[in-house]
Order: structure tokens, then sequence, then C-alpha cells
């Protein structure tokens, strides 16, 4: 006997936030946004798109204002000298959400309609997000104040790392606070009283406007020598510090430079590198040491180039410009 044809199971109809959003999570007390595509990972790029952009906004800034806020957090928990404790929650979650980095309390849902559409439905709670931030901009900005109020009254190295590391810390909270502004109005009122980045952002370039870096580069062509020491000049006028080329200053950077050509199978340069900067009573304070080898296929003086290019790098934006902003972060205390 044949088994009896059953009727096709019907559909549950769309959710409310699909028909009305507005209805299903009320603006007075969500920011919610609904977006759809052809598949799961479309709809929820673009619902997460849209949310950023109701933060006026882009998930592409939010990652990456995440993530160096996360390196922030992480390095000072490895020192043990700045403890965040709401920022811990939050570098945490926003790590760990694979949706949108940047954003906390983020809630989702998901409908795929009967033409295979999927809807996406991204929203955060107004009140409850709203409390969340607040506690982190709190903390943020007592640390913030610490590190300005408990200020050296010279103007040293140490003074520009604790100013610049107030900077960083500024620059997420300044995000948070727009954040915090469009999920609760009202919070324009209630700023953070360091007054923002960028008066700190002035306060660290006066002070780095008030010491001077002197560079003194060793290495065998007079041609070479003014390349490097310009290279390395540029770093630290970048910074905001002022620098004199013939080694005179607060603080004095002692670099040589050695290229030992090599002619075997390829043609190569091998180059080493050994800087150290010095007070003004002698001491080394910071110190590198680099090598490397560059290879061109036909010729000595290319590949003797290509390893100067190197060490100019270096200097610009290679292992030397890591290495020393590493140097300055470790200052802070």
């Amino acid at each position: 006997m044949p088994l009896p044809v059953l009727p096709p199971k019907p559909r549950s109809p769309p959710p409310n936030w699909v028909t009305n959003l507005e209805n299903a999570y009320p603006s007075k007390d969500w920011v919610a946004v609904v977006a759809n595509g052809s598949s799961q990972t479309q709809a929820e790029s673009a619902a997460m798109n849209a949310l950023a952009r109701a933060f006026r906004t882009d998930v592409a800034a939010l990652t990456q204002a995440s993530q160096k806020y996360s390196e922030i957090v992480d390095n000072a928990a490895a020192k043990g000298k700045i403890k965040f404790d709401e920022s811990k929650n939050f570098t945490q979650e926003v790590n760990t959400a694979s949706s949108v980095k940047g954003l906390i309390g983020v809630q989702t849902d998901i409908y795929r309609a009967s033409d295979k559409t999927v809807h996406v439905n991204a929203r955060m709670n107004r009140r409850e997000c709203a409390a969340r931030y607040t506690g982190i901009i709190r903390e943020n900005t007592a640390i913030i104040n610490t590190l300005l109020t408990e200020m050296p009254q010279q103007d040293t190295l140490g003074v520009y790392a604790r100013l610049g590391f107030a900077h960083s810390i500024a620059l997420a909270t300044d995000n948070f606070q727009n954040i915090l502004e469009v999920l609760d109005p009202t919070a324009v009122n209630r700023k953070p009283n360091y007054g923002g980045a960028n008066a700190i952002k002035i306060k660290m370039l006066e002070t780095a406007a008030r010491i001077t870096i002197g560079i003194m580069v060793d290495t065998e062509q007079q041609a070479d020598k003014t390349l490097l020491t310009r290279a390395a000049g540029s770093y630290f006028r970048d910074l905001g510090f002022k620098t004199n080329e013939l080694g005179q200053g607060d603080y004095t950077l002692r670099a040589n430079a050695r290229f030992e050509t090599l002619q075997q199978n390829v043609v190569s340069c091998r180059y080493y590198l050994d800087a150290a900067l010095v007070s003004q009573n002698g001491t080394s304070i910071f110190s590198l040491t680099e090598d490397g080898r560059k290879a061109h296929p036909d010729t000595v003086s290319e590949a003797r180039r290509l390893a100067l290019r190197a060490v100019e790098t270096s200097f610009k934006e290679g292992q030397f410009a890591i290495e020393f902003n590493k140097w300055l972060n470790s200052l802070v205390e």
C-alpha cells in the first residue's frame, strides 16, 4: 500500500524585523539595521557595513582601530605597568567576534526567505552598550590623566614616550566616545576631560621640538654617509624632534654601517648596521645590531646599492624604526 503524500510543510512567515524593523526594534532603544544577499556571507557583510555606517564609519576603520587598541592593551598587560580592566573585556570580545571588529554588544539574527534570499539583522541595545562604552571611556580617561599629571618637568625621551602612549589611548577613546554619542546622544555633554587626542598630540610635538637628536653615521663612502645621515634624521624629524647632523644634541645617535661584497654563484653584498643612542653623559640607552644580504644577478655595484637601500630603509621604516619605537614604549611606567 503506497504511503500517503503529505502536503509540503508551510514555510514560517518572515520575522517582524524583516517586514517592520522599527516595530521590532524601536530606534529609541536600538541601533538596528537589516540587509540581504544571495548568501549568508554576503548578507552578513552588508549588515555589518550598514551598522558601521550608523556610527559614521566603516568596518575597515573599526577593525583597524580595534586591532591597534588591542595591541596597546596587550602590551600594557604584558609589561604589568598599566592595568586595563574594562578594555581587556572589550579586546577579548572584538577579537573573538567574527562578524564585526570594533563594536561590542552586537546581536544578529538570520532569516532565509522562500526565494533563497538571506536577510540579516544586526543591532545594538542603546542602554546596555552605552553602559559598556561608558565604562571603557571612564577607565581610559583615568589612565590618560595619570599619564599627563605624573609627568617629569624636564624634556626627555621618557616624557615624549609617556605623551605618545597617552595619545594612542586617547585616539581609541575618542573613537569610543563617537560611538557612545550615537548610542546615547546626551553623551555629547559628557566628553572626557583630557581634551581630545589632538590636544595631547600638540603637547607631545611641543616636547619633541625641544629635544635635539644628534646624528653621527660612520661608513666608508661620503655619499653613503650623507644618505644614511639624512635617513636617520628623517625618521627622528617625522617624530617631531630636531636633529643635528654634526652629532650635537640632547641625545646622539651613533651608527656604523659596513658593506662586504661577495662574488660566488650569485653576486651579493652583506651589510652590517650597529647603532646606539647615547645620552649627554655618554651612556648608551638604546642599541641595535642588524645584518643582512642583498643579491643581484649581474654586478657588484648593484648588489651594494641594494644593501645600502636596506640600511636606509631600516632607519626610515625597517628594523631600526620598529625597535626604536618598541624601546620608546618600554619607557612608559
